[in-house]
C-alpha cells in the first residue's frame, strides 16, 4: 500500500467496529488517511477510534445502521458538513448466515439480503455523489468467496454475496465515465474474525456448532492481512480483490470448471 494514494484522503468505513473494518482503519489512518468510522454497536465504533488515536490518526465515529436510507442519508450530510467530502468508500458492513434453502424461510433470505447487499446499496446511494466529486475516488465492496461459487448450505448468504458481485460489476459499468472513480469488489475466504459469532441462522440450525467449525475449518486469514490486501487492491483500482487461499481457490476451481466446479472442490477437499 502507497502512503502517497491515501494520504490526505478521507475514507468511510462501514462496519468498522471490529475484524477486518477495524484493521482496515487502522491502516488508512497509518497511510495518511481522515475516516469516518460508521457502526451499528457505539462501544465498538468507539474502540476503534481510540485504537486509530493512539496510533496518531484521525477518526470519527458514526453510529448508525447501514441499511437504513434515512439515517444513512443524514450520515452523508453530516460527513460532507464536517469534513467536505469523500474519497474513499469501503462496504465492509454485513453479518455472516448458516442455513440452506431447506431450512431458511423467506424471511431468512430478506433479512440475511438486508444486512449485505442492501447494506452496500444504501451506503453507495449515499456517498456516490461525494465521491464522484473526488479526484480519485474510490468504491469497495465486500463480497465473499460465495460469491464466486454458490455451494449447498449457505443460500441466503451466497445469493446476497452474488448480489454484491453484481451490483459492484453493475456500478463499475456505469461509471466508465467517470475515470477518476474505481469501483472494486473484494472476496474474502475465512478470516479470523467474530464474524462467525454474530451470525445469523435459520431455525433448528446449531448456530454454536457452526461457528465453532468456521473458526476451526474455515478461517485462516488474519484481519491484518486481508486489510492490507484490500487497502492494496483499492489503491490500484482493481476491480477484483482476493483475499486468502480459499478464495483463490474457489475463483481457479469456477474458472477451470465451470458450472462443474463443485464436483471438482468437493474433490479437493476430500483430497
Amino acid at each position: 500500500m502507497k502512503r502517497s494514494f491515501y494520504a490526505g484522503s478521507t475514507a468511510v468505513v462501514t462496519g468498522a467496529g471490529g475484524g477486518i473494518g477495524r484493521q482496515l482503519a487502522v491502516q488508512l489512518a497509518e497511510a495518511g488517511a481522515a475516516t469516518i468510522l460508521v457502526d451499528v454497536d457505539a462501544e465498538k465504533a468507539g474502540e476503534t477510534r481510540d485504537l486509530v488515536a493512539r496510533t496518531g490518526g484521525k477518526a470519527v465515529a458514526v453510529v448508525a445502521d447501514v441499511t437504513d436510507v434515512g439515517r444513512m442519508a443524514e450520515v452523508a450530510a453530516e460527513v460532507e458538513a464536517r469534513v467536505g467530502g469523500v474519497d474513499v468508500l469501503i462496504n465492509n458492513a454485513g453479518r455472516l448466515y448458516y442455513g440452506g434453502v431447506v431450512e431458511s424461510e423467506p424471511s431468512d433470505f430478506d433479512a440475511v439480503m438486508r444486512a449485505n447487499f442492501g447494506a452496500a446499496v444504501v451506503s453507495t446511494k449515499a456517498f456516490l455523489p461525494a465521491v464522484l466529486r473526488s479526484k480519485q475516488g474510490r468504491i469497495a465492496n465486500l463480497s465473499s468467496a460465495y460469491g464466486l461459487i454458490g455451494l449447498g448450505g449457505a443460500a441466503p448468504y451466497t445469493a446476497a454475496k452474488f448480489a454484491i458481485r453484481g451490483f459492484s460489476e453493475s456500478l463499475r459499468s456505469e461509471l466508465r465515465s467517470h475515470p477518476n472513480v474505481a469501483v472494486s469488489c473484494v472476496y474474502p475466504g475465512g478470516v479470523k474474525t467474530g464474524i462467525a459469532w454474530s451470525a445469523l441462522a435459520a431455525a433448528g440450525v446449531d448456530a454454536t456448532a457452526a461457528a465453532e467449525r468456521f473458526d476451526r475449518q474455515v478461517a485462516r486469514t488474519e484481519p491484518v492481512q486481508a486489510a492490507r490486501v484490500i487497502l492494496r487492491g483499492i489503491a490500484h483500482g482493481h476491480s477484483r480483490i482476493l483475499i486468502g487461499p480459499d478464495a483463490l481457490l474457489a475463483d481457479t476451481v469456477a474458472r477451470i470448471a465451470g458450472g462443474r466446479y463443485e464436483q471438482l472442490i468437493r474433490l479437493i477437499v476430500r483430497g
